[in-house]
């Protein structure tokens, strides 16, 4: 049986691919009663995803868009830059890591080159790339289908190649981070695959410029404060900023002269 967060995805996804669904037929589709439907309709509604209308839910349109990797390079590089270089110093020699996809994750990498007896798997072509030449770092890769605007491999053969690993550390690239809607990106195999790096992840960190926050996307890879260390920048929102460290998240603060 699917959880709670597979099942509120696929929700979201059958939403917007439909542009209209009923709780009957949701609650068929996914063997539930209409009670757990509305149950899970309610939260996707308070949480921005889908908007509510007699018995019916259509998308709402406020989500963000997805972006290429070029587009996503463009925007605030100068501050992804700081972020990955503070990031990268929670690496040390001899840890086991995964970087996510991103642009973010692959400034990440980009800091890492000086370490030695490090293994970094990574569902990110570029990120490999940006490691191919590191001597003291192996590289692996998870496989999968790549999504070529983003540079990304996801779906089953990539969840498959992660199981039987366990890694110190998970460095996540997000596209929102949303008080309500939590951690957020907008492919549902690459959140399915981000669910399982946490999974067999000891420790999980988040990489998330300021224009992040109060946006999101249709699929959930965490709850809010379900993370252990947010990078960002200092524009993060004072309420997020409070939040984060009220539910014990060690929030690293980066300056752009650092």
């Amino acid at each position: 049986m699917k959880s709670a967060i597979e099942r509120r995805t696929e929700i979201v996804n059958v939403v917007n691919q439909d542009g209209k669904a009923r709780v009957e037929d949701l609650a068929a589709q996914f063997n539930v009663s209409s009670v757990t439907i509305r149950s899970d309709l309610s939260f996707l509604e308070r949480n921005g995803y889908v908007i509510r209308s007699h018995g019916a839910v259509i998308p709402n349109s406020g989500v963000i868009a997805e972006l290429t990797v070029n587009e996503k390079r463009r925007q605030n590089a100068g501050v992804k830059s700081f972020i990955g270089r503070a990031a990268a110093k929670l690496v040390k020699n001899g840890d086991t890591v995964i970087l996510d996809s991103g642009t973010t994750t692959r400034e990440i990498a980009s800091n890492l080159k000086s370490l030695n007896n490090v293994v970094v798997m990574t569902n990110g072509l570029d990120v490999a790339m940006e490691l191919a030449s590191a001597s003291g770092i192996e590289v692996l890769m998870s496989g999968g289908v790549l999504r070529k605007n983003a540079l990304s491999f996801s779906g089953s053969q990539a969840e498959n190649s992660l199981k039987n690993y366990r890694f110190d550390k998970v460095f996540l690239g997000v596209d929102g981070f949303d008080l309500r809607a939590g951690i957020t990106t907008h492919n549902e195999q690459e959140a399915s695959l981000n669910r399982l790096m946490c999974k067999i992840s000891e420790q999980v960190i988040a990489v998330a410029d300021s224009t992040k926050f109060g946006k999101r996307s249709c699929h959930m890879i965490r709850e809010f404060g379900d993370i252990d260390i947010l990078v960002t920048d200092a524009d993060i929102p004072e309420e997020y900023l409070q939040s984060l460290r009220d539910m014990k998240v060690e929030v690293i603060v980066v300056e752009k002269d650092r």
